[in-house]
């Protein structure tokens, strides 16, 4: 059996929608970042790089809902086709982190200011399965409908788990991805962990100090049997899971469980290491991340299979970065070779294991991609997409 993305809504720090998104891989440069400074978010107050979609303000309440409305309007028209489909047999399954958490914050300032909480406020907002049922109402959506929340590796799950929801025959047609808005929270979080970069991050150099955190949304539609694209159908052939449980925010130094998750998605998708043709890595720029998953991804590919990191582009998007990471590699996928692969600058010197690095512009044409997502409490998923005749 196959299970067809169909299509794609998209919004990030690089724009709204595919194209926009593909511009920017065309047209990046490191000497001017996607990512914009912001200070309002830091509890120092001080300038941080946020990967931070600029079209929709900070202060734009339920935000997390503009995110879906512009996804969901990117994908209408594959919706239409399935309008045929008992509303029971489509479920949604969403990946997200933060959900409402950023109107929590508002409202608690508003709170503090007032003693009264805003008439328009409601702590629902903030519930972890509220932006998969805000989706299902709009689509009158009636099967299984609920949000996963492994930290950054919700969304990478929440397609597995559409995978699943198909396989098992509970639905015809998925609605699945990832959300997640920026926020006090996390931002302050990940800084108290002495994880935020100073600049940029840099995956994979040796000068990497730390993350960006991002935002953004990512949504497809997942269907088995006979995908609703003509030409170029792109499918999820397979996916790997594994927990390290080694620590509650960090990685097993060894990669494992990483490794782990590559080898059972390669399994699953019934696929040598050698085919696969570029590998989208977690790559979050801390020391101990790029360390590990180089050195899983040696154990597996050795040098051999080109690789990099987005969230230089995107920041690190936390609850929708495994959706919005398998979304870059469907489109190029679609692209054959039309647009850049993201790519890495590199520092001198470090210790990574060998590894292919993408170090310019680089424009293959794709096959297979393998997408990971690595989360705290060693947490890990790998997405294997491809493009094969139906």
């Amino acid at each position: 059996m196959t299970y067809w993305l169909n299509n794609l809504g998209i919004v990030s720090a690089m724009g709204v929608g595919p194209q926009a998104t593909l511009d920017s891989l065309n047209s990046y440069n490191s000497a001017t970042p996607i990512l914009t400074l912001n200070s309002t978010l830091s509890a120092q107050q001080q300038p941080l790089y946020v990967g931070q979609v600029t079209s929709v303000a900070l202060a734009q309440k339920k935000r997390i809902n503009t995110f879906i409305d512009m996804c969901l309007a990117q994908l209408q028209t594959t919706i239409e086709q399935f309008s045929h489909i008992d509303k029971s047999r489509i479920a949604v399954v969403l990946g997200t982190s933060t959900s409402g958490i950023a109107d929590g914050e508002r409202a608690r300032a508003h709170f503090e200011h007032t003693a009264q909480w805003p008439n328009d406020f409601h702590y629902y907002d903030q519930e972890l399965a509220t932006p998969a049922h805000y989706i299902a109402q709009k689509l009158d959506a009636k099967g299984p409908c609920y949000s996963i929340s492994t930290a950054c590796t919700s969304s990478a799950k929440a397609l597995l788990s559409a995978r699943a929801l198909l396989k098992a025959d509970m639905a015809d047609v998925v609605i699945c991805g990832g959300v997640d808005t920026l926020c006090q929270l996390t931002l302050n979080g990940f800084d108290s962990l002495a994880s935020l970069s100073s600049g940029v991050c840099q995956p994979f150099s040796s000068s990497r100090d730390g993350i960006n955190i991002g935002e953004g949304a990512a949504l497809f539609v997942m269907s088995k049997g006979v995908s609703a694209i003509t030409d170029k159908a792109i499918a999820l052939y397979g996916g790997g899971e594994s927990s390290d449980a080694h620590h509650i925010s960090a990685p097993d130094p060894n990669g494992m469980g990483a490794q782990s998750a590559m080898q059972k998605a390669l399994k699953q998708a019934q696929l040598a290491a050698h085919e696969i043709d570029y590998i989208n890595a977690h790559g979050t720029a801390t020391l101990k991340n790029d360390e590990m998953e180089a050195l899983a991804i040696n154990r597996v590919f050795g040098n051999n299979t080109p690789l990099s990191s987005s969230k230089h582009l995107t920041g690190h998007t936390l609850g929708a970065a495994g959706a919005i990471e398998a979304a870059l590699c469907w489109l190029l996928l679609k692209e054959q070779g039309q647009y850049a692969l993201p790519y890495n600058v590199l520092s001198t010197g470090g210790n990574l294991a060998d590894v292919k690095i993408i170090k310019q512009a680089f424009k293959p044409k794709l096959r297979y991609c393998l997408s990971n997502s690595f989360a705290f409490g060693g947490n890990n998923a790998s997405l294997i997409l491809g493009i094969a005749d139906e």
